[in-house]
């Protein structure tokens, strides 16, 4: 099967991640005809999101995760300050 015939390809080379040595783009039928220097600073642009998007994910649940944890140890000092008091 053939594939790929009719469209435009960007590899982005540096993608500034760890993990990913290179991406590669598949342009939209409509902008196919863009200036190629716009396309390759647009997908630079959206590859750096990209990595930006996934560090957001990352340390919105390491937030969450200690604020439970937070939430767990004060609830636990509440309950042992009332069992405290009723005890006495």
């Amino acid at each position: 099967m053939v594939r790929g015939v009719h469209k435009k390809i960007i590899e982005v080379a540096d993608t500034q991640n760890e993990f990913f040595e290179r991406a590669i783009l598949i342009v939209k039928e409509g902008f196919r005809d863009e200036d190629p220097e716009q396309l390759r600073r647009k997908a630079g642009d959206y590859v750096s999101q990209m990595g930006n998007v996934a560090l957001a994910k990352q340390k919105k649940t390491h937030f969450f995760w200690n604020l439970g944890k937070v939430l767990a140890g004060a609830a636990i000092g509440i309950l042992l300050v009332i069992a405290a008091v009723f005890w006495i």
